[in-house]
C-alpha cells in the first residue's frame, strides 16, 4: 500500500498506509486466528479479543449483536496463550494449560459434555491443565482435536465418519484419547477427515477418504493409519477435502480433492490426487505457511520463519485474493475464480509470521505485532470499526483492529496512489489521470458496491473531480458489475471534471445509482457518454442538462425514482429507454427542443412507470421543435403530456401582470395561477422573469 496525499479539515494530520495518524495502533498482537467469519487475536499482554460474526455467541462476549467490527476483549483475563476457530465456535488454551470453548455446540463440538446449544462466554473443557495445542474443523464440520504436553492426542465432537480416530463411528461430547501413542506434534482437521504429525516426521490420517485426502487408504478410516512412508514432514494443513504438507526443506505438497482446480496443481483433468504432488512458487522460494478455507488458498514464502510474500488463488469474490482485483459477491461481471496464483499486495515493508484465513477473507500477523487483512468484511471480521452499512469487503490488505476516527476528512487522491480503504472520508478530491481500472480501485476503497439497494459508504458527502484528467473512453461502469460511485448514500454534491476531460467518459451506467442524497451535479460536459442506464436511479437531483450529448443509445431507468426531478433537457439524438422517468412525480419540464427527428418517436413502454396519467402527466410540459408539435400531439402517448413548441415557451412570456402579487411560470413557460412564492410547492419556477428554486 502506498502513501497518498491527505488533508484533514481543521487538523493537520499525516497518513501512513491510508490510516490517520490520530488513530495510532493501540495493540501489539502475538497471535491471530480465524474461523468461518470470526477473528480471534491475543495481545502480547495475554488479553483475548474477538470481532466478526457472533450469531452463536462465538465472540465470547455475551452479546446479542450478530455482527461486530470493533475488537472487543473477551473477559478481563490476561492469561490466554493460543486460539483456534471453527465455523461458529472457537477454542482457547490459557497459560496454565486449561482448555476453553465458546460458541456453537452442534454434535458436542465444545467438548464440555452438556446439551447446551451454545456458549456465549468461554467455558472450560474438563479439568485438565496440560493442553498444548488445539485444532478444529474450519469451514464445515463440528469436530475438534487437541494435543497435551505429554504428546497424547485427544478428539471430540462429530465422529460419524471416523474422523475422531477412536476406532468407531460415534460422536463424543468430551475429549477421548486417540490410541495410546505419546509422540503426536500437530493435528489438522478438514471437513470429515483428520491428519496429524508425529515427532519422527511421519504423517498419519483417518476419517472419510472419498477424494483421497488420506491418499490410498480405505474409503472410511476410523483409526490412525500412516500416509505414505516419508518422514520429513514439518507442517500440515487440512481444508475441505484437500490436504497440504510442508517438508523440512520448505517444499509444499498437496493431495486429495482437486475440485475446480483448487488444489494448486493447475491440472483440470485431475479430479483427485492420491499421492503428494509438489507445488512450486517462484525460483527456489521456501514455503513458511499455508492456509485456506472453502474456495481460497494462501501460501506464505520466506526464510527463517518470516513470510516476505504471500500467494493466493481460488475465489476472487469480495476481494479474497488481496491483489485488488476482487469482485463483490453479487457481481454480474468480472473474474470470480483465479487458478493461477497471484501475489497479495501487502503494504511495502510488511513481513509476517502467521497466516490465518476464514471464509473469503484472510489476516496476517506482522513481525511488529500488527494485523493486516483483506477480503470479505460483511460481519466486521477485519475489525476495522466500520458501521453496519460499511460492512462489505476490502480488495487489498489494510491494517486491522485500528479505530478509524470519525472526522471531517478531506482526502486528495492521486490516481497513482489510491488507498485501500476510505471508510472515514467526508470529501474526495481526485487528481491525476483516471481510467476504468483506477476508478475500480477507488470504488473498492470506498466500499460502496454491493447489493440492491447497495449497502455502502455512508460518510462521503462530496466528490470533487474538477482537477482530474480522464483517459479516453473511460467507463464509470466497472467489470465488477456496478457503477463506481453507486450507493454513496451520504453524497450530496459532485463536481465533474472540466468539459474537455468530461468528454472522455464513454459510459456513466449506474455511476450514481442509489446515491440517495445526491442533489448537485452537472454532467453537461460528458457529451460523448452513450450509456446512462441507471445512472441517477434514486437520486435527489432537480435538473439535468443532456442537450449537448452527441448520441445517447442506452438510458433505461436513468432517472427512475428521482422523485425531486423537475427539469430535463434532452439531446438531439437519444434512444429513449423504459422507466427513463419512472416515479418522477415532480417532473415539470422535458425540454426536447433539440430533437433532430422528423416525427414523434415511439414512447417506450413504462417510460413514465407509476406516474399517474391523469394527475401527473398532464403537469409535464414537453417542449419540442415548432414543426413537430402536431406530430407529438397526434401520438396517443405523447399527447398525455402538455406538448408545446420551442418558440412559444420560455421566460419571454412572463409579462408584468398588475393583478398578481408576483408573475409565476413553470420552467417550461406554463403560467401558474397568481400566488405568493412562499406558498408554492417545491420546484423550479420563473418569478417576475427570474429563475427561482423553491425548497
Amino acid at each position: 500500500m502506498r502513501n497518498f496525499a491527505h488533508k484533514v479539515m481543521s487538523t493537520a494530520v499525516m497518513t501512513v498506509f491510508g490510516v490517520c495518524a490520530m488513530s495510532a495502533q493501540t495493540h501489539t498482537w502475538k497471535s491471530v486466528n480465524t474461523g468461518d467469519g470470526t477473528t480471534y487475536a491475543i495481545e502480547k499482554d495475554g488479553s483475548l479479543w474477538s470481532f466478526g460474526w457472533n450469531e452463536s455467541g462465538q465472540m465470547g462476549i455475551d452479546s446479542k449483536d450478530q455482527k461486530i467490527s470493533v475488537p472487543t476483549q473477551v473477559g478481563t483475563g490476561k492469561d490466554w496463550a493460543l486460539s483456534s476457530a471453527g465455523q461458529a465456535y472457537g477454542f482457547f488454551i490459557k497459560s496454565d494449560g486449561t482448555l476453553w470453548a465458546v460458541g456453537d455446540n452442534t454434535n458436542g463440538v465444545s467438548g464440555v459434555g452438556t446439551g447446551a446449544t451454545n456458549y456465549k462466554v468461554p467455558t472450560q473443557v474438563g479439568t485438565d491443565s496440560n493442553w498444548k495445542t488445539v485444532s478444529c474443523s474450519r469451514f464445515f464440520g463440528h469436530t475438534a482435536a487437541a494435543i497435551k504436553t505429554d504428546g497424547t492426542l485427544w478428539a471430540w465432537g462429530d465422529g460419524r465418519s471416523g474422523q475422531l480416530g477412536i476406532g468407531s463411528y460415534t460422536s463424543k461430547t468430551v475429549p477421548v484419547q486417540v490410541g495410546t501413542d505419546k509422540d503426536w506434534t500437530q493435528v489438522s482437521l478438514g471437513n470429515e477427515f483428520t491428519i496429524a504429525l508425529k515427532a519422527d516426521g511421519t504423517l498419519w490420517g483417518w476419517g472419510v477418504n472419498q477424494n483421497k485426502p488420506l491418499m490410498n487408504s480405505g474409503k472410511f478410516v476410523k483409526s490412525p493409519v500412516q500416509l505414505g512412508t516419508d518422514n520429513d514432514w514439518a507442517y500440515i494443513f487440512a481444508v475441505v477435502e484437500t490436504a497440504y504438507g510442508i517438508k523440512k526443506d520448505g517444499s509444499l505438497w498437496v493431495w486429495g480433492d482437486n475440485y475446480n482446480n483448487m488444489s494448486g496443481i493447475k491440472d483440470a483433468d485431475i479430479d483427485m490426487i492420491s499421492a503428494p504432488s509438489k507445488i512450486t512458487f517462484g525460483a527456489n522460494e521456501k514455503v513458511i505457511a499455508v492456509s485456506g478455507c472453502d474456495n481460497n488458498r494462501y501460501v506464505g514464502v520466506g526464510e527463517d520463519g518470516v513470510i516476505t510474500k504471500i500467494y493466493s488463488w481460488g475465489s476472487n469474490v469480495d476481494g479474497a485474493l488481496g491483489d485488488g482485483s476482487g469482485v463483490p459477491v453479487d457481481a454480474t461481471e468480472g473474474q470470480k475464480t483465479v487458478i493461477e496464483p497471484v501475489v497479495v499486495k501487502l503494504p511495502e515493508g510488511v513481513k509476517a509470521t502467521q497466516i490465518a484465513s476464514g471464509n473469503g477473507y484472510c489476516v496476517v500477523l506482522s513481525t511488529d505485532g500488527k494485523i493486516y487483512g483483506w477480503g470479505k468484511n460483511r460481519a466486521g471480521q477485519l475489525g476495522n470499526y466500520c458501521s453496519l452499512d460499511q460492512m462489505t469487503y476490502v480488495a487489498v490488505p489494510i491494517e486491522c483492529a485500528v479505530e478509524q476516527k470519525v472526522e471531517e476528512k478531506v482526502y486528495t487522491i492521486d490516481a497513482e496512489e489510491i488507498p485501500a480503504q476510505l471508510n472515514d472520508a467526508k470529501k474526495l478530491v481526485l487528481t491525476g489521470t483516471w481510467n476504468q481500472d483506477k476508478l475500480q480501485a477507488l470504488s473498492f476503497a470506498i466500499g460502496n458496491n454491493t447489493g440492491f439497494p447497495p449497502v455502502g459508504n455512508s460518510t462521503i458527502e462530496e466528490i470533487d473531480m474538477s482537477q482530474a484528467k480522464i483517459a479516453a473512453n473511460t467507463y464509470a461502469y466497472l467489470p465488477s458489475g456496478f457503477g463506481v460511485f453507486r450507493g454513496l448514500n451520504a453524497l450530496t454534491t459532485v463536481k465533474m471534471p472540466a468539459a474537455e476531460e468530461a468528454a472522455n467518459f464513454k459510459s456513466l451506467r449506474s455511476a450514481f445509482q442509489n446515491c440517495t442524497s445526491l442533489k448537485y451535479i452537472d454532467i453537461s460536459g460528458c457529451v460523448n457518454v452513450s450509456n446512462l442506464t441507471d445512472a441517477f436511479y434514486g437520486c435527489q437531483i432537480t435538473e439535468v442538462d443532456l442537450s449537448g450529448f452527441n448520441n445517447i443509445t442506452a438510458c433505461e431507468s436513468t432517472f427512475d425514482n428521482c422523485d425531486k426531478l423537475i427539469s430535463v433537457k434532452l439531446p438531439a439524438k437519444i434512444t429513449l429507454g423504459k422507466y427513463l422517468f419512472g416515479s418522477n412525480f415532480s417532473l415539470a419540464t422535458i425540454d426536447w427542443s433539440a430533437f433532430a427527428g422528423t416525427e414523434a418517436p415511439k414512447m417506450p413502454s413504462g417510460m413514465f412507470q407509476y406516474v399517474d396519467e391523469q394527475k401527473d402527466l398532464k403537469k409535464i410540459t414537453l417542449i419540442v421543435p415548432d414543426a413537430l408539435v402536431e406530430s407529438f400531439k397526434a401520438n396517443a402517448d405523447w399527447a398525455k403530456l402538455n406538448v408545446v413548441g420551442a418558440t412559444s415557451t420560455g421566460i419571454s412570456n412572463v409579462a408584468t401582470d398588475a393583478s398578481a402579487d408576483k408573475v409565476i411560470y413553470t420552467i417550461g413557460g406554463v403560467k401558474v395561477a397568481a400566488s405568493k412564492s412562499g406558498s408554492l410547492s417545491k420546484g423550479l419556477y420563473i418569478i417576475n422573469g427570474k429563475k427561482v428554486m423553491v425548497k
